[in-house]
């Protein structure tokens, strides 16, 4: 199926998807029987446990103005999780909450290399956040969006103390965020973080079929290299264009809908899991290594069904819709 490209160039900002109503991201617990998830109901949200043994989910926490919880994850004991609470589009904070709801604690205050958090994850340890910070908030051009630009990596403590600026790319944009199990990169879509000083960047471009990629695209890793990718997939790239930089949809004979890949960064292979003619973000993969769980949205491409959540094996196989509980 060709779509349109003028379509397309709508319906892939990540934005405009994201701020619709319903799930927004989700994470698994560390013994894989229960997920996390935030979920968008008008101007509030709430960030909610599903156990995945049977149909029951359970409200952590419940916004009632307006503030936007995004991006929770579990801690390596399962007690407790840390998520992002945005205020306004060029404002939010690291937060963490114990899994009853209780003890909810703020972790960054607006300070220097903490006013805009886009995405997090934890290090191999569980005492330490990387994050990305946004450090500009507009656009370059009288008819553009405003968004958040000027993107680098930062770590924190999980206590709130040794705030740590780790990179000065000033990135146009960085999806997504992933520690390597040696604890010496961090990987999103298009950048790799080397963290042995100095430090630096290198471009990551898995694919020249695997474009442009959703708001949260990467998985953990597995102990042995791997990670799960939610990215669009493309028939094939018109000859002289560049495979980096930014998404330019004139550059491709067609595009297909999304795909979850496994990248195995120690071969540098790709193996396609599954595609599917809907926008697929934050991928969940289980840390016995046999399942992941996924954010589905079929509207950027003309279904009705929105955003919700979805399971399939490693292998691709045993696709199924998970229902959330939630009164929508």
């Amino acid at each position: 199926m060709r779509l349109a490209f003028v379509v397309l160039a709508v319906a892939f900002s990540a934005c405009s998807v994201v701020s619709q109503e319903g799930i927004q991201s989700v994470s698994m617990a560390p013994h894989d029987d229960r997920c996390v998830f935030s979920y968008r109901k008008g101007d509030d949200s709430l960030i909610a446990t599903r156990n995945l043994n049977e149909p029951v989910s359970s409200i952590v926490v419940e916004s009632e103005d307006g503030t936007i919880y995004e991006r929770p994850v579990f801690s390596n004991d399962g007690q407790k999780l840390y998520f992002i609470a945005r205020k306004k589009p060029d404002r939010s904070d690291l937060f963490s909450v114990a899994i009853d709801g209780s003890e909810m604690t703020q972790i960054t205050h607006g300070q220097e290399g903490a006013q805009n958090i886009q995405d997090l994850a934890l290090s191999q340890d569980g005492n330490t956040i990387y994050y990305i910070n946004s450090g500009y908030f507009g656009h370059s051009s009288p008819i553009a969006t405003s968004r958040p630009h000027r993107m680098d990596f930062f770590s924190i403590r999980t206590d709130g103390e040794e705030l740590e600026r780790l990179s000065y790319g000033n990135v146009y944009v960085l999806h997504g965020l992933s520690v390597s199990p040696s604890g010496n990169e961090i990987y999103s879509r298009s950048k790799i973080l080397h963290l042995d000083k100095p430090r630096y960047f290198t471009d990551f471009d898995p694919s020249p079929f695997i474009v442009f990629t959703s708001t949260y695209p990467v998985s953990e890793f597995t102990d042995d290299g791997k990670f799960v990718l939610a990215s669009a997939k493309v028939e094939e790239r018109k000859p002289g264009y560049s495979s980096r930089g930014a998404l330019n949809l004139g550059e491709y004979s067609a595009v297909y809908g999304f795909g979850l890949f496994l990248i195995d960064t120690n071969n540098e292979t790709v193996r396609e899991i599954i595609h599917l003619h809907s926008y697929l973000d934050s991928p969940a993969l289980s840390h016995d290594r046999k399942r992941i769980l996924f954010v589905s949205n079929d509207t950027v491409y003309g279904g009705q069904a929105g955003r919700e959540l979805w399971s399939v094996d490693l292998d691709g196989s045993n696709l199924q819709k998970i229902d959330l509980g939630i009164e929508k």
